[in-house]
């Protein structure tokens, strides 16, 4: 039986200090991940500094002091849903927390930052905590400004450079592989992976042992309200998503708001954050997901220069995302 506030200390075990070379393949399984609801990073540079993460209480209390409007500082029974980040800047450290916060994103990033050796970068893990049914990510604060609040001021040759440099960050982020005996559709620790495009039906969301079971599941979802649901023939559109794609670890939502960049020159990728949509997805997802962050009209011919664009999925995935009322 798990203790509700016991904190796991951890030391990054052996199995996760691997130095990931250009086209090396890095084995991440769940078994590597810490599993525990309090945990702290003992082995991060928090603690070099530091001898205890701030508690749930003071990240609590360090929110509200900053908060310009404290309606916005949504609740539901007591509970704080999805607040402000709480910034500690004098700690280097800040803090992701609330009811709609989940921990398998502290593990996600945790994962990527120890196994890809700083080849996808991503802010520093110090812990997690669970208090109350809320959730709270303790990271490090990265200085830095979103692409953006920055794509406007950019010159076309700032664009080339970051969009060249999230090429390499995304072609090292499939380095990751899972264990070829156990491959799976499912967040980082193997149960139902959170979308926004089927976030109503995250509890049923896998986690799906091969690629073809996730798709029928996925078509079917549109079809669920109906009487009589299994009466209707399959669409067309069913066969234009490939049940013979890799299964590929997967950010989700590669939204300019989660690019963090350089303040000054030279213009560079800091940190990809915001990983609550991570795990191992068919590979053409990351390509839809990120099409369907696009909005003006300088963005969109950028994407195809970040990642392969899987063309024959695009009627079909946006068909049934459509279909879901997305």
């Amino acid at each position: 039986m798990r203790i509700p506030h016991k904190i796991v200390n951890h030391q990054t075990p052996s199995n996760m200090a691997s130095i990931c070379s250009q086209n090396e393949l890095v084995r991440l399984t769940p078994s590597m991940i810490p599993d525990a609801c309090n945990f702290d990073a003992k082995d991060s540079s928090f603690f070099n500094r530091w001898s205890e993460l701030p508690s749930p209480e003071e990240v609590r209390k360090t929110t509200e002091d900053h908060s310009l409007d404290n309606r916005k500082n949504l609740t539901y029974a007591g509970r704080h849903m999805k607040p402000p980040l709480a910034v500690f800047d004098h700690m280097g450290l800040v803090v992701k927390w609330g009811v709609l916060v989940n921990i398998h994103e502290a593990q996600s990033t945790y994962a990527v930052y120890h196994l890809l050796n700083g080849r996808v970068p991503v802010p520093e893990i110090f812990g997690w905590r669970t208090d109350g049914g809320e959730k709270f990510i303790y990271m490090q604060y990265v200085q830095g400004q979103t692409l953006e609040k920055a794509w406007d001021s950019l010159q076309l040759t700032d664009r080339d450079t970051i969009a060249r440099e999230l090429r390499t960050i995304c072609d090292n982020l499939r380095q990751l592989e899972q264990d070829h005996s156990d491959k799976f559709i499912g967040n980082v620790m193997r149960k139902s992976i959170y979308d926004r495009v089927f976030a109503s039906h995250t509890h049923e969301a896998g986690p799906f042992t091969t690629v073809r079971e996730f798709h029928d599941w996925f078509i079917f979802l549109c079809r669920k309200p109906m009487r009589d649901p299994h009466s209707v023939p399959i669409e067309p559109f069913r066969y234009d998503l490939p049940d013979d794609n890799a299964i590929k670890f997967t950010q989700g939502d590669l939204h300019r708001s989660n690019i963090i960049i350089s303040l000054c020159e030279p213009c560079r990728v800091l940190a990809i954050v915001d990983w609550e949509q991570s795990g191992w997805l068919p590979e053409y997802w990351e390509a839809r997901k990120m099409e369907w962050t696009v909005s003006d009209k300088e963005w969109p011919k950028y994407p195809p220069l970040i990642l392969d664009q899987y063309k024959s999925t695009v009627e079909a995935w946006w068909w049934y995302v459509a279909s879901l009322g997305c």
